[in-house]
């Protein structure tokens, strides 16, 4: 049986929840691996390992829209 896959609007990052299980391959706000950066499995998306990249919130960065 073939795993659900999801698209990003952009690419995923790992969560902060992904670094606290993996800490030692998984950094919040970072790219999930490039063969899974724009379709990756539905379960890690319904775990809260991965996140849209758009949904993630840079302490200190600002964006055009904060103009």
């Amino acid at each position: 049986m073939d795993e659900i896959k999801v698209k990003a609007k952009t690419k995923w990052v790992w969560t902060e929840l992904a670094q606290r299980k993996n800490p030692n391959h998984s950094r919040a706000g970072d790219p999930i691996w490039p063969h899974f950066q724009t379709e990756a499995p539905k379960q890690w998306l319904d775990d809260g390992l991965i996140q849209d990249e758009t949904e993630v919130v840079k302490e200190g960065q600002m964006s055009i829209f904060d103009y």
